[in-house]
């Protein structure tokens, strides 16, 4: 089910182009500036968001990666990371 949602996720983008393409008036030639613009600083800023999303978990150099455990009390210690010895 995860692997169609994917497909689809990625399809997505091409099934609006094609509907604009259809569905936009003939004597158009080509977007507006402003859904030029409105493109541009949505692609700004996802690109952003991925940077920032990636380096805010990131570990620092030289730590290694200690996964989680189960303490007996039944208690979790999330995975995290340790500088090495």
């Amino acid at each position: 089910m995860m692997a169609i949602a994917d497909i689809l996720l990625m399809l997505l983008p091409l099934g609006l182009f094609l509907a604009w393409r259809r569905l936009r008036p003939p004597s158009s030639t080509g977007p507006s500036p402003g859904l030029v613009l409105a493109l541009a600083l949505g692609a700004a800023a996802g690109i952003g968001a991925a940077i920032w999303f990636g380096t805010e978990g990131a570990m620092g150099k030289g730590e290694a990666y200690v996964p989680a455990t189960l303490a007996p009390d039944g208690t979790i210690t999330p995975g995290h990371g340790e500088r090495r010895p």
